[in-house]
């Protein structure tokens, strides 16, 4: 009788969590297990998984197109039973996210595992709800771990920005003819999606006039609707960009509304201000490190010129990456380890 590969369902439903289950994702792959990739239909993120994604079983499950309504709707209860009907036709051994309340629901009535491994423990309602659904949910070591919640000694940006998973590339830079720690990056995020909906809009654009005369400044600009508010000499960047993370690595700094771009600014050992609303634990980990600096709306704009002038060493750089290794878990490792555990 011809063995059945084991199957995993990967769900992933904001471009944050994009990186995080690619390098996972292609391991599973040639270990034998079948993946199957699932996605929310939202913005570009469609798009950009079958970039990223190719050759895997690709799936959109469920959308949100930026109102609550549809948020509460398309994105969680035509969600939850889409993933019923996918359990049930494909009997998975285990189902993986970063947060997802619509699988766990799933997974949970259908008795298929899953667990997932997010950063937000400030969402302490949902984060309960996926506890109590999912076999485990796992966080950095800002919570207290217990029967349904683990820890990983990382942050989650690590799967994908650790030196061992990340080799930054200087080719991207002569596409927008750019010279290493010459420019800034800035990422500017919009404020429909849930996790933003209390944040003014365009918040870099307000103090963009601040930023000092003269800097070259990369943009990626989640509301494209949005561009013209910005100054014209900024280079705006056509997702999927090819290789995002060089192009951070290789900048002076970088500015985000958005907290995920940030933190991967301070991983790959650049000079980052966040400059959205939000508190976050996770955040606090790099800020101990002195690699991020939380400075709301335009409070750190005397902070972004002073990174401007002074970057970061190619030296430093390496050694402080060198050191983050150091001290954290491999990211793959320890998912690849939580799956062989948890599942059928």
């Amino acid at each position: 009788m011809k063995h059945q590969p084991r199957k995993i369902l990967i769900d992933i439903k904001h471009p944050a969590q994009l990186n995080l289950f690619k390098g996972l994702s292609k391991e599973l792959s040639t270990a034998g297990w079948d993946v199957t990739i699932s996605y929310l239909g939202r913005g570009k993120l469609p798009a950009i998984i079958q970039k990223e994604y190719p050759g895997f079983n690709n799936i959109q499950v469920g959308a949100s197109h930026g109102s609550k309504w549809s948020i509460f709707w398309e994105g969680n209860v035509k969600r939850t039973f889409r993933f019923f009907q996918l359990i049930g036709k494909n009997k998975y051994n285990i189902c993986i996210s970063a947060s997802s309340v619509p699988l766990a629901f799933a997974g949970f009535f259908a008795t298929t595992p899953v667990i997932q491994f997010y950063d937000d423990p400030e969402r302490k309602r949902i984060n309960q709800l996926n506890a109590l659904l999912s076999k485990k949910i796992f966080f950095p070591p800002v919570v207290t771990a217990s029967k349904k919640v683990g820890v990983f000694n990382c942050l989650k940006e690590w799967s994908y920005l650790s030196p061992d998973r990340f080799t930054p590339s200087t080719e991207i830079l002569e596409t927008y003819g750019l010279e290493s720690k010459k420019y800034i990056f800035i990422r500017e995020v919009s404020n429909k999606s849930f996790n933003y909906f209390n944040q003014q809009d365009a918040i870099v654009q307000s103090f963009a006039h601040k930023i000092q005369p003269g800097t070259k400044v990369v943009l990626s600009l989640e509301d494209k609707s949005l561009v013209d508010k910005y100054p014209k000499d900024w280079i705006l960047l056509k997702e999927p960009v090819g290789d995002i993370h060089s192009l951070i690595y290789h900048a002076a700094a970088v500015i985000s509304s958005g907290d995920s771009m940030a933190r991967e600014g301070a991983m790959l050992g650049v000079k980052s201000v966040y400059c959205g609303i939000r508190e976050m634990k996770a955040n606090l980990l790099l800020e101990q490190e002195g690699l991020l600096v939380h400075l709301p709306m335009d409070t750190g704009i005397d902070t972004i010129n002073k990174f401007i002038r002074h970057p970061y060493s190619a030296e430093e750089q390496i050694s402080i990456r060198e050191k983050l290794k150091a001290k954290w878990t491999d990211m793959v490792d320890f998912m690849t380890t939580q799956i062989n555990t948890y599942k059928k």
